[in-house]
């Protein structure tokens, strides 16, 4: 602002003097063209006028002297007119700054303040919250570290059961490479499922169930699973994993690939021979398959992803593939069905209870209503007996009293009995009633 009241000024200034040069410059332009004009009435007379041109000449140069003269002085005037003007206009723009500077600076300083109490009170929250996030900062920090120690410990802690587990599994691997402890574990597997299930009661192992086979040899199935149905599902545990464990134990992906080949191998053999067991031709109850438990998911899939046809190849013969997982759904599915076949034997023993306690009843009833003919009986015996102890005895007792022959005892004398047995009536099973008349009364029917 003050910067352009200063060009504002300089601009008059400059102004004043470009016209007080123009004006000049005017008069200069007026002194040329009259000395162009005599200058051709010169030239024009020249012929004319010889003699005079001495004259002519001298007058000539006196009006040129004259003239550079008036030039020189005009401009010496200009020069210091043009300083002059210059000078007041500086003077004045330096005046004109200072008073805008000062208006400026004022207005600034006010302006200022102001800001800076808006600046103030707009960074006071900012600063309350940057403290609280200092303060959430530290409390992060301290936690950071709290848990960098606690991650620190569990990973050292996880190493060392990394390492322990490690040991224990080399130490399974080793230990179910002998047939007994496979064989042991593998059992130990499939009553863990059926426990789960809650098959246990319809379930009998190896020990409970023997069957006849080829060429005199005895057969044990792992598992016998009972149907609700009265038909059975053998199960049989005795999976090879021989190649599967030293495929674990292996350091190269290509001797890795060579064992797992084997052990698809050995699980497709295994299948076969199964399959030409036939326990349903040999158990009475059997159903037409049989089922191989893999008790471990991974021995599974890694013999299925050698060859894929496994499961197609063992349903084709009879033989059907189940780990831990299908071989519990399988349970519970049939500890479903013995649950629905226990509810509905629950329903029909409730049904014949309820026949026989139908049938007690009746005979109860009968005898009840019997009971109830035979006190109207007696009720009308009774009344009967009072009515002739009234008119034949009760006289003669009297008479006695009159004639002094009585004893020391009152004579009690009976009273008839007005009501009789109610009849009962009670519904039969069909939604009939059974009713028992009183004395006199007659069926309805």
């Amino acid at each position: 602002m003050l910067a352009l009241a200063v060009i504002v000024v300089l601009i008059l200034a400059l102004a004043g003097t470009l016209h007080k040069l123009a004006s000049a410059r005017a008069a200069q332009v007026r002194a040329d063209a009259a000395l162009e004009a005599e200058r051709r009435l010169h030239e024009q007379a020249e012929a004319s006028h010889r003699t005079r041109l001495g004259e002519l000449e001298r007058a000539t140069a006196e009006k040129v002297a004259l003239l550079q003269g008036n030039r020189e002085q005009f401009r010496q005037e200009m020069q210091a007119i043009s300083g002059e003007v210059l000078r007041g206009a500086t003077e004045q723009v330096a005046e004109l700054a200072a008073q805008a500077r000062k208006a400026d600076h004022e207005s600034a300083n006010g302006e200022l303040r102001l800001r800076a109490a808006e600046i103030t009170a707009a960074v006071a929250p900012i600063a309350e919250h940057l403290k609280d996030v200092q303060t959430q900062v530290r409390n992060l920090e301290r936690e950071r570290r709290a848990t960098q120690a606690t991650v620190r410990q569990m990973c050292e802690t996880t190493a060392t059961e990394l390492g322990r587990l490690r040991l224990e599994t080399g130490a399974l691997v080793s230990a179910l490479k002998r047939p007994q402890v496979r064989g042991s574990w593998g059992e130990m597997q499939l009553k863990n499922v059926v426990r789960v299930a809650g098959m246990t009661d319809h379930v009998d192992f190896h020990t409970q169930v023997t069957v006849d086979g080829d060429e005199g040899t005895r057969l044990h199935p792992d598992m016998t699973v009972h149907l609700p149905t009265g038909r059975d599902i053998v199960v049989d545990s005795k999976v090879p994993l021989d190649a599967y464990l030293t495929a674990l134990e292996a350091t190269g992906d290509e001797e890795r690939d060579r064992h797992l080949d084997r052990h698809a191998a050995q699980l497709r053999t295994h299948l076969d021979a199964l399959a030409t067991k036939a326990y349903h031709a040999k158990l009475e109850r059997s159903a037409e398959f049989v089922v191989c438990f893999v008790p471990n998911e991974a021995c599974y899939v890694a013999a299925l992803d050698r060859d894929p046809g496994l499961l197609e190849r063992g349903a084709g013969k009879g033989v059907l593939i189940a780990t831990p997982t299908t071989l519990l759904a399988l349970l519970h599915a049939t500890h479903y069905g013995w649950r629905q076949a226990e509810v509905e034997q629950s329903a029909l023993e409730i049904a014949a209870a309820g026949r026989e306690l139908h049938k007690r009843c009746a005979t109860f009833l009968a005898s009840f209503a019997k009971v109830g003919r035979q006190l109207t009986s007696a009720t009308e015996a009774y009344n009967a007996s009072v009515g002739s102890l009234e008119g034949r005895v009760l006289p003669q007792l009297r008479r006695l009293d009159d004639l002094g022959a009585a004893s020391e005892k009152e004579l009690a004398v009976p009273v008839g009995i007005d009501s009789v047995a109610r009849a009962l009536t009670v519904p039969e099973a069909a939604g009939g009633e059974i009713t028992v008349l009183g004395p006199g009364e007659a069926s309805a029917a």
